[in-house]
């Protein structure tokens, strides 16, 4: 038979613990009895550890004192017992099994009270077999003293020394767990009004589980849709997860029954987009049924290689950038990722154009790269086009990965030489939207900067200033533009130097208008006239409508706003670095 820790008493241990650094090693406290609010003398205090085996014990002195020295900080548990009262566990807990543990060294201080009731019962399983070393907790109505105890082999229990008072009851057997009687919760739970020196008689049966049967189809065909996945999460994020082929059906059993459980369902294959997660509610004994209809998505494949020996590469994922690429979000996506065998899926996607940036998880070796016709390239304007399709997956050549390299350099002012902090640096068009919340490649300690993880070819840099404005943005080889930009070389293994130097920043400023001229609120975005990439963005002053966009080099800037809707400036905006090109009032078009 199972140890078995009855709750003594509805002590109120009010155990105050009170974090003490300065008892680096010891414990000490006052033992009291509630009634009188007097010492207990006498009183025995023990320390147990984790598996509730006694490592300490001691007794208090006439003023209810005890201490212990030289106490290995840690976890434990704590108990009171003093004679014509029942046990009390900090904090405030009838029994070792709900005990708290104190991360010692600690104050504890222990309360001590009578009481005279008795609450029993009997647990059976849902065969009305017992339900032997199920755990029991009470707690009050307040959830401010619990217990506990675990049933005996014909399913018993009980909690002595008891206060009167109103309680809820839970059960625990193996994954169930239920609020009596047979609840989801303590607060749709049965209260029991316990009186004292009277014995209270609460049985209760385990309810059995329940099922859930998921079918899922194609939301426009209404056929089974195949490669499906279903999760299922409880309250306390406990998952369970299954996949089928074919046949479009998933089957989860033996499942608590109690509280509600949140369904996600999606394509392995990623041929349709995922549904929205949902709750399901489930009935015990019963199986329920839910239906779900997943949308159709465009699907490409392939597989990762090393580009020399033609093995297999994992862990290497991809970006899929609509086309055509007006800037990248600087962060590292990792759910389009390759197998150990080098599989990879890209999908769920919309059908449309593509181009594809490989970025390997982690320090594999391998250079980041856009995927080109022949192998990786560092200039999106080489990378491949893909354009996938609805109910058409599309398959490329397999992904041919090189082993990286290395730039690193120095930024500096142009006008004075020092060496500028803050600037960002990136192989590609950064989208400022994001502003610097992942800073990668950021100059320090005077203006250095590192980009490691590049593949060996040759890569257009785009220095951008992080700190409000200071100076342009601007393109390896002093650039205004990507399409000037001097491409750097990359080799396996090698670092390259690359230094640059920055000029003052341009700037646009104007008013964001309504149809009757009035300032209004709004959003400017600027991308540069020839090559399309985003340059800047920035919002409008609520009451004046004045916006100023900042970090310009000297380009032709084109212009879009959101005011009540997307609008477009029909005129691009001539910048020249270190000025401002004022008066440029942007007015809505709904």
């Amino acid at each position: 038979m199972r140890r078995v820790f009855v709750l003594s008493a509805c002590v109120s241990l009010l155990g105050l613990l009170t974090a003490t650094p300065a008892l680096a090693a010891g414990v000490s406290g006052v033992v009291r009895a509630e009634a009188t609010g007097q010492p207990v003398a006498g009183a025995c205090v023990s320390l147990f550890d984790l598996e509730l085996h006694e490592v300490a014990a001691t007794c208090a002195d006439d003023a209810g004192r005890y201490s212990f020295a030289d106490v290995a900080p840690g976890p434990y548990k704590a108990r009171a017992t003093a004679s014509g009262f029942p046990e009390i566990w900090a904090y405030n807990r009838g029994s070792g099994l709900s005990a708290e543990v104190l991360n010692l060294p600690h104050n504890v201080d222990f309360t001590l009270q009578q009481g005279s009731a008795v609450v029993r019962g009997r647990i059976t399983d849902e065969t009305g077999a017992p339900a032997a070393g199920a755990r029991v907790d009470i707690t009050d109505a307040n959830q401010r003293w619990w217990s506990a105890v675990e049933t005996a082999a014909d399913g018993t229990y009980e909690f002595t020394a008891v206060k009167a008072d109103t309680y809820k009851l839970k059960v625990r057997f193996g994954d169930r767990e239920q609020w009596l009687h047979q609840k989801g919760d303590f607060y749709s739970a049965t209260s029991f009004t316990v009186p004292d020196a009277a014995v209270t008689v609460v049985d209760e049966a385990i309810q059995p589980y329940a099922g859930l049967r998921v079918v899922v189809k194609d939301s426009v065909s209404g056929a089974p849709a195949p490669a499906v996945c279903a999760q299922l999460n409880d309250t306390t994020s406990n998952e369970r997860k299954q996949c089928a082929d074919s046949g479009g059906v998933l089957r989860f059993d033996r499942l608590p029954a109690n509280g509600y459980y949140t369904l996600g369902v999606w394509a392995s294959n990623g041929e349709h987009w995922p549904a929205d997660s949902v709750q399901v509610s489930l009935r015990a004994g019963e199986v329920t049924d839910h239906a779900t209809a997943l949308r159709p998505a465009a699907t490409v494949r392939t597989t990762v290689q090393d580009a020399r020996t033609g093995r297999p590469v994992e862990n290497v994922c991809v970006e899929t950038h609509t086309v055509p690429v007006v800037a990248v979000i600087d962060r590292d996506y990792l759910d389009r990722c390759s197998d150990s065998s080098g599989t990879l899926v890209l999908g769920p996607m919309d059908p449309g154009a593509y181009q594809l940036l490989v970025k390997p998880v982690g320090d594999n070796g391998y250079g980041m790269q856009w995927v080109g016709a022949s192998g990786g390239t560092g200039d999106v304007r080489e990378a491949i086009v893909v354009r996938p399709e609805l109910n058409n997956p599309k398959t490329i050549a397999p992904i041919r990965m090189d082993r990286a390299g290395t730039i690193s350099g120095v930024v500096t002012d142009r006008a004075t030489g020092a060496g500028v902090n803050g600037v960002c640096v990136y192989p590609f068009a950064v989208d400022p939207r994001i502003g610097f919340g992942f800073r990668k490649n950021c100059t320090r300690d005077g203006g250095k900067y590192t980009i490691t993880g590049l593949g060996p070819y040759r890569w257009p840099l785009e220095f951008a200033d992080s700190r409000g404005g200071r100076y342009a943005w601007q393109w390896s080889g002093d650039a205004a533009d990507r399409f000037a930009a001097r491409p750097v070389p990359v080799w396996s293994g090698f670092t390259t130097d690359q230094n640059a130097s920055l000029v003052a920043s341009g700037q646009i400023t104007g008013r964001t208008l309504d149809k009757q001229d009035k300032p209004k609120f709004g959003y400017v975005y600027g991308y540069n006239a020839r090559t399309g990439d985003i340059v800047g963005w920035t919002s409008s002053d609520w009451t004046s409508g004045a916006y100023a966009l900042k970090s310009l080099a000297t380009q032709d800037v084109r212009l879009e706003y959101w005011i009540d809707r997307s609008c477009s400036r029909q005129a691009p905006v001539g910048v020249v670095a270190g000025q401002a090109t004022s008066g440029v009032d942007l007015k809505d078009c709904s």
